[in-house]
This record gives C-alpha cells, sequence and structure tokens, in this order.
C-alpha cells in the first residue's frame, strides 16, 4: 500500500534542494567579505556547486517520487521560501531592523527545511535545518550587537552554506567516498 502511495508521479533529486540553498546561502555569507576574500569564496563555492551539480546528474536513481499531496506540499513550501527570501530583507528595513534580515531569512530557510523532511521523507534534513537555526540565531545576536549587516552577513551565509553544502555531499555519497579514499591511503 506504500509503494502505491509513493507512485511514480514526479522524480525529486534529493540533493537538490541543499545544493540550490548551499550556494545561494555562499554567496550571500561571500558578498559581506571583502571583494578580494568574497570573490575568492564566491568562486570556491560555485565549483564546489558546479561539482556536486554533475555528481547528482550522475546519481539520477536517487530520486523520491512524490504523490500528488506531497508535490503540492512541497511546491508550497518552495513558494513561502521564494517570497519569504524576498520579503523578509524588505519588511525588517522598512522598520529599521535591516540587520536581522539575513538571519530571520536563514531561520526561515531552516524551518522549512524541517517541514521538507517529512515531505520528502529525509530525516537529516531536521537536523540541517536545527544546525542551519542556530547559525541564523548567532547571526542575529552578532547583528544586533554590530553596526550594520557586515559582521553577521558572513557568519550566517558561509556558515549556512557549508552545513548545506556537506549535507547534499553526504546526501549523494561524496563524503563517504572520501572517506573510502582516505582509508585506502592509510592502508598503503
Amino acid at each position: 500500500m506504500a509503494h502505491t502511495m509513493r507512485a511514480a508521479v514526479v522524480g525529486v533529486p534529493v540533493p537538490s534542494l541543499e545544493i540550490s540553498l548551499g550556494i545561494l546561502a555562499w554567496v550571500v555569507g561571500g558578498a559581506g567579505l571583502d571583494t578580494g576574500l568574497g570573490t575568492l569564496l564566491v568562486a570556491l563555492g560555485v565549483a564546489l556547486a558546479g561539482y556536486l551539480w554533475v555528481v547528482r546528474r550522475r546519481a539520477s536513481g536517487m530520486v523520491v517520487q512524490l504523490h500528488p499531496e506531497r508535490r503540492r506540499r512541497m511546491q508550497r513550501l518552495l513558494i513561502i521560501g521564494a517570497v519569504g527570501l524576498v520579503a523578509f530583507p524588505i519588511l525588517l528595513a522598512m522598520i529599521s531592523y535591516g540587520e536581522l534580515g539575513t538571519a530571520l531569512t536563514a531561520a526561515l530557510v531552516a524551518v522549512l527545511l524541517i517541514m521538507a523532511s517529512s515531505v520528502i521523507e529525509e530525516r537529516s534534513l531536521v537536523a540541517v535545518g536545527a544546525i542551519v537555526l542556530v547559525i541564523a540565531a548567532v547571526g542575529a545576536f552578532i547583528a544586533l550587537n554590530s553596526p550594520g549587516v557586515g559582521a553577521s552577513q558572513p557568519v550566517i551565509g558561509l556558515g549556512a552554506g557549508a552545513v548545506l553544502f556537506v549535507a547534499g555531499m553526504r546526501r549523494l555519497g561524496v563524503l563517504d567516498e572520501l572517506q573510502r579514499r582516505v582509508a585506502a591511503r592509510r592502508r598503503r
């Protein structure tokens, strides 16, 4: 019965969410740094994301089949996330709390990741969302105790990006492969 409910209606490559959000967060974090270092870090993040997309394409068998109701739930979460990514910074700037825009946007993404875990049946998204939520809280604390967004944006963006990239790498099996290679080198 459970297998029929997961009929092949829509295939969602599982790690796509982490890779997409990871590069977005990474770019936001890099933009908060000095031009030289920020550009270098953004370039490294884009290269890593590109590599992960190639690996994801090769692992096309890693697909969660979503029932139409689950697909609608996932679409709602994505719409809420997209609206929040645009609206939170604007609304907070209007009420003189613009420095919290990055932190509250990251918190929204964290909550949506936790909610998405039940839609695509991936429990690790709960842990990823929780870690991003902690990073958002630390970023909010930094933002409230320093002038402007300059101090918190790199912490939030690069921290959340790193967590999301590692989560995507884990689910793609990249971390397992690296662990096997390191173990093989140690045996030599």
